[in-house]
């Protein structure tokens, strides 16, 4: 892989960007500057602008960085990156950049310099006012049109990336009480329907004590209209709970619904007599409803007693990886659940349409052992890599089911959160 060329060698300092909006609000940034001043006469653009968002562990936490190179990197550069913060995100859309600070509740709009690849600020919103904080769930429909929502305090915010302002507080029932205490219960990732509106899975793992149970159980897709500010919470009773992203399959544009692994940890501590399976995998109509002629119970096809992680789907072929049942007995105290994730875990493929277990093997050479998707860029689909024995994380190119070659690495022990062509 070439890095950028035609631009002078920089060196990294630490600058502070304070700006005032509604109070004032300051930004750790790391950028690079120059050692000498840039004729413009002579500088070159780059061609092409890859940008790269990625979080790194440290005794404080995970904190997010991103980049912009002339083409993606054999290995993240954390010195050159922009340094986001604790508790982030990064948005993009049709070659623009914002960043969601969750403590501070503001987006940020950058801009990046197609001679220097240096960031800039260009814009900054407030959503304090509007109660939403923390984990702010976003999706663009146009340069002009975005949403964040917090459906835990029944509201979705429509703003204007173009304009930096809030076009709409739309406010609308929450969550519905499901008469149990959960870790976590919320929405994470939002998607597009086919008439317009947003479709948002909800996810909720176990409760935290073995004599309580979530009433209904059930998978749940919230449905938000934002030409009538409605929603509606779709339940089904087919399975107990669902992963907090949708599956897409790029071969023909399905979205299914699996299992999140907190699923294994139902069976082992509580009794599921009469109760919906651990592990189905549900599809979802084109406008966020259930698909009630599919559904496909993975226990049917594989003995699984912890569903590990959820990869993709390709060609109505799932992913994933799993402990077989007589591989591993769970501990008895609820308590000691997660030692499971210390454990070497199978990778398969399993056919939703005809049940066919086969092994996977796109991992073989690359180091990696888990992966989910992150974004199609150009027509090719991205994944975030990790290896669990190293610590290391890379970023994937999706050939099929057969293998996922490693194009970027990163040794922060984490993983990557956002790739995209700029320009």
């Amino acid at each position: 892989m070439k890095f950028l060329k035609n631009i002078k060698k920089t060196s990294p300092i630490k600058s502070w960007v304070t700006l005032l909006l509604l109070g004032a609000i300051t930004f750790t940034i790391t950028s690079s500057s120059d050692d000498e001043a840039v004729d413009p006469s002579t500088s070159v653009e780059a061609e092409s602008g890859w940008l790269i968002g990625y979080r790194t562990n440290t005794p404080q936490g995970r904190i997010w960085y991103m980049e912009v190179n002339e083409e993606l990197p054999a290995e993240t550069n954390q010195a050159n990156a922009v340094e986001i913060g604790l508790n982030g995100d990064i948005f993009t859309f049709e070659g623009g950049i914002w960043t969601w600070n969750g403590d501070a509740a503001t987006i940020t709009k950058w801009e990046v310099d197609r001679t220097t690849l240096e960031f800039s600020v260009s814009g900054l919103l407030s959503l304090a006012s509007s109660g939403i904080s923390g984990n702010a769930p976003n999706i663009f429909f146009s340069e002009t049109l975005a949403f964040v929502s917090s459906l835990a305090e029944g509201i979705v915010v429509e703003w204007n990336p173009s304009t930096m302002e809030i076009i709409e507080l739309h406010e609308v029932d929450p969550l519905p009480d499901l008469g149990a205490s959960f870790s976590f219960y919320t929405e994470q990732v939002l998607y597009p329907t086919s008439d317009g509106k947003i479709m948002m899975p909800i996810v909720f793992p176990p409760p935290n004590s073995t004599d309580e149970f979530p009433n209904p159980p059930g998978a749940m897709m919230a449905v938000f209209d934002p030409v009538t500010s409605s929603i509606v919470y779709n339940r089904d009773n087919r399975m107990i709970a669902n992963h907090s992203t949708l599956m897409p399959d790029p071969t023909d544009g399905t979205f299914y619904m699996v299992p999140n692994f907190a699923n294994s940890y139902w069976d082992p501590y509580f009794d599921l007599t009469g109760q919906p399976v651990p592990y189905g995998v549900l599809r979802i109509n084109q406008d966020g409803s259930f698909d009630p002629n599919f559904f496909v119970d993975l226990t049917d096809f594989v003995d699984i007693t912890f569903l590990r992680s959820q990869f993709f789907v390709f060609d109505q072929k799932f992913v994933f990886s799993y402990l077989d049942a007589a591989d591993y007995q769970h501990p008895d105290s609820y308590g000691d659940r997660f030692a499971s994730f210390g454990l070497t875990a199978d990778i398969i493929i399993v056919d939703l349409v005809t049940g066919e277990v086969s092994d996977f093997a796109g991992f073989n050479g690359s180091g990696f052992d888990a992966a989910f998707f992150l974004d199609t860029v150009d027509g090719i689909n991205y994944f975030s890599g990790f290896n669990a024995a190293t610590e290391q994380g890379g970023l994937l190119i999706q050939n099929g089911t057969d293998a996922l070659p490693t194009v970027t690495i990163h040794n922060g022990n984490n993983d990557f959160q956002a790739v995209s062509r700029l320009w």
